[in-house]
Parts: structure tokens; sequence; C-alpha cells
């Protein structure tokens, strides 16, 4: 179920309405767990059984893991929850490698196959509950003892799919009491529902037509056109997961809940590491938490961690050599950025700015060629058309050009109405301009309903 249907707004005004009217924290909570479980099933219902059991398993999990602290218990119950993740997403990529290697040695036997499917939200909820677990284990929360608050932890509809990967200490303190109604917050999620919806299908998705052309026949393309195409993805992805998590902190607020803004106008970063404390800061902030600081952090093999851990982040977002390569591309550039001497001290400072962060971008951008393209020949294909003499027949839109541009100098304003309360404190005159151009994007493009980005990771 989209949020960008008409099915998830018979589902989301029914869901309000029921929620504000109970006087019963409990229903209410019970309203939640409802609303985000048909959410769920819409998509895939036998899917809803691995979220009841993840649900079940780790409440249990926890709960004994708050009587007796064991890391027997805790590595028992990680694995549980990575090897769903690894058996959904990553089974069919090694054993089509191992039997491609198999092949090469002229073996003749083979690894069976498993089907490919790829339950919504996974990769996002077994990292949500392997930080629970940790959490507790390390003492930092006590497990939660209610399953049902429990469950809308972890289900809680606006960010199952795609995030912000919410952690425990941040969210089940929301839910202990009942919410007051907080018209001004109300107010200002709705806006953040209006806005996330323009940027994903008046922006993510109007772009997403010349981004598939472009990958779909680099052949095609001369230079400019592949450099225009590799912009258009890289705003695309921008706003469509800018968009999701945008509206996924909305519709929260709508119910008086907070959740955490997921970027920070990522592509003004001055630096790669920069760069990852804006983009998708809370699986960043898992990353640093979960994997690096425990294999060593800044304080010992320091570029070894960094490759690790950004190559584990590639991998994480898609079984394929080529999200491999792209996590090593940024562990590389990481280590590479704390060893290089940066730009001369005496150069204007503002000049410092611009070309730091227009390396930045591009550099960015090249990484994203092995993130979207379908594999990894894909891409050195494409890479090929960007850095090799112009050739092929395309051309490139003069005015895609400047919607681009327009959009990234957008960027900083429409961030700026985003942050708490900032919209709802603006003139109402303001207010309904902002308000009559989101409905006017979402309007004009509405008919296209095309997917998430993130819902396929």
């Amino acid at each position: 179920m989209l949020f960008n249907s008409l099915a998830f707004l018979v589902l989301l005004v029914p869901a309000l309405a029921l929620y504000w009217s109970l006087p019963w924290h409990r229903a209410r909570l019970g309203v939640l767990f409802v609303a985000s479980l048909l959410f769920y099933s819409a998509h895939h219902w036998p899917s809803a059984f691995l979220l009841l059991g993840t649900i079940g398993f780790n409440h249990v999990a926890g709960r004994l893991q708050d009587r007796h602290r064991s890391r027997i218990l805790l590595a028992v119950a990680v694995c549980v929850n990575l090897s769903l993740l690894f058996w959904f997403k990553y089974a069919a990529f090694v054993a089509d490698n191992v039997n491609a290697l198999l092949g090469l040695a002229g073996a003749s036997l083979a690894v069976p196959r498993p089907p490919v499917f790829l339950p919504l939200g996974i990769s996002f909820f077994t990292f949500q509950v392997v930080a629970y677990q940790v959490d507790v284990h390390r003492g930092e929360v006590r497990a939660e003892p209610s399953l049902l608050r429990f469950a809308v932890f972890k289900c809680f509809f606006p960010q199952l799919i795609a995030g912000p990967i919410v952690r425990a200490h941040y969210f089940l303190p929301q839910l202990q009491a009942k919410r007051p109604f907080d018209a001004a917050g109300f107010h200002q999620g709705l806006w953040l529902v209006l806005a996330g919806m323009a940027l994903k299908i008046g922006v993510a998705d109007v772009l997403a037509q010349f981004a598939d052309e472009a990958f779909r026949s680099p052949g095609s393309l001369t230079t400019v056109g592949a450099w225009t195409g590799l912009y258009a993805y890289a705003v695309q992805l921008l706003a469509d997961f800018w968009g999701y998590s945008t509206t996924a902190v909305g519709l929260a607020a709508l119910f008086g809940f907070h959740l955490p803004f997921n970027f920070d106008l990522p592509y003004l970063a001055q630096g790669i590491q920069e760069f990852w404390r804006r983009w998708h800061i809370t699986l960043s902030v898992w990353f640093r938490d979960y994997l690096y600081i425990p294999l060593g952090g800044n304080r010992r093999h320091r570029d070894l961690n960094l490759l690790a851990t950004m190559t584990v982040a590639g991998l994480w977002h898609g079984a394929g050599w080529n999200f491999l390569l792209w996590g090593f591309g940024h562990g590389l550039w990481l280590v590479l950025e704390r060893h290089a001497p940066g730009l001369p001290a005496q150069w204007n400072p503002r000049l410092r700015t611009v070309l730091k962060t227009v390396l930045v971008f591009h550099g960015v951008c090249l990484l994203w060629v092995l993130f979207r393209a379908p594999s990894t020949s894909d891409a050195l294909a494409y890479l090929g058309r960007l850095l090799l003499p112009p050739y092929g027949t395309s051309a490139v839109p003069g005015a895609l050009s400047g919607w681009l541009l327009a959009f990234l100098l957008l960027q900083k304003p429409l961030d700026w109405t985003f942050r708490e309360r900032r919209f709802a404190g603006l003139r109402l005159p303001a207010q309904w301009g902002l308000s009559l151009a989101a409905g006017y994007l979402i309007l004009a493009y509405a008919g296209a309903r095309i997917d998430f980005i993130y819902f396929t990771f």
C-alpha cells in the first residue's frame, strides 16, 4: 500500500478519527497496531505472519535478556533476525555465485537456488529489532513488558517500510501514556505529509522517466546526455527518499508522535563524511553504533573499520556486486578523505566551500551509477559514457537542466519549513502559497503511481 494511493487514504482517515476519539490509551494503541497490520498486509498478506513472528520472538527475547543478560542470548536473538534477512535477501545471490564458482571449477554439482521474494521493509525492521536487542543487552533500555506497546514500536506503519529507523529509547517512551491532541503539531504534520507527497509525486516520479530512459540504454547517450540522466537520478533518489521520510514524520505527527528527520540537505555536504551525516541519518547512526564502534571505531584499525562498515552498508542496500562495490567505494573515499590534504587555506573561504560542495556532489553522483545500474557491467557501460568523449545521438531537454537546478536551489527553504513548527509559524498567505504549490505538483502528476525506491530494499 503506497502512501500516494487512495487505499492508504481510506485506511488513514478512519484510523485518525478512531484514534483521537477513543479515551483509552490501550485502545488507541490497538488502533495503531491494527492499522499497521492492515497497511503491511495490503501488499502481500502472508508476509504479515513473518512480521507477527518477528514481533513475538523479539518481545520474548528482550524480556529474557532483561532478566538474564547473556551474550549467548544476544547472539541467538541477533542471528535469528539476521538469518531471516539473509534468507530472503541474500540466499539467491550466494547460490548464484557459488554455482558460478562450481561451474568454473568444472563441477557438476549445483546449489539449489531459493525463489526470490523480498518482504517489504525487512531490511529496516530487522535493523530496528537488532538495535533493540543490543540496547537491552547493554542496559541502555529496559525490555518493553507490554506486548502491545512493543508491537506498535515494531510495526508503526509510517516508518515500517523504509524508516526512519527508530530506536527504542526514542520511541518507546512516547508509547507509555496517552498523547494529548496538539493542534499546532497536527497542523505541521499535515504540511509534512503534503510536502512529502509533493516531493515524491511532483519531483521524484517526474524525474524517474528521464533516469529510467538514460539507464535503460546508455549506448545511445552522449556524454552530456549521460550526465543529465545521472543528475536526474541523483535528484530523483533524494526527492523520493526525502519525500518518504518527510511523509513518515508528518503521519506520525498526526497521531501525536515524533520521528527523527532522516535528511539534512546532503547534497550541500563539503566532504563524504559530512554527506553521510546528512544522508539517511538514522541508518548512518545505526552502522556507526552497531558495527563501526564494535569493530574498534577510531581506536584501532580505523581505516579497515571504515572499509568494512561501508562495504556491509552497500550490501545491505542490495544483493549484488554493484551494491558491494558502491559501499566499498564510499569506504575508500572516507579513508582517503581522512588522509588527503585539504584545499589550500589561503584560498577564498567561499570559493573553497563551493568547490568542495561541487566535487563531493559529483563524486557521489558517480557512485550512484553503481547504485542505480542493474548490474556491474551496465554500470561500467554508463561510466564509459560519462567519462569518455561524446558519441551517440541522444539530445538533452534544456528545460530539464533548469528544472534540476531550481530544485537544488529550493532545497534549503523547503527544508526550513520541515523543522519543528516552522510551517505553522509562517504567515497565512505563505502557508496557502506553499500548500497550493505542493497540491498542484501532486495533482498534476498523480497518475504515475511509482513505488518508493526504498520499498524494494
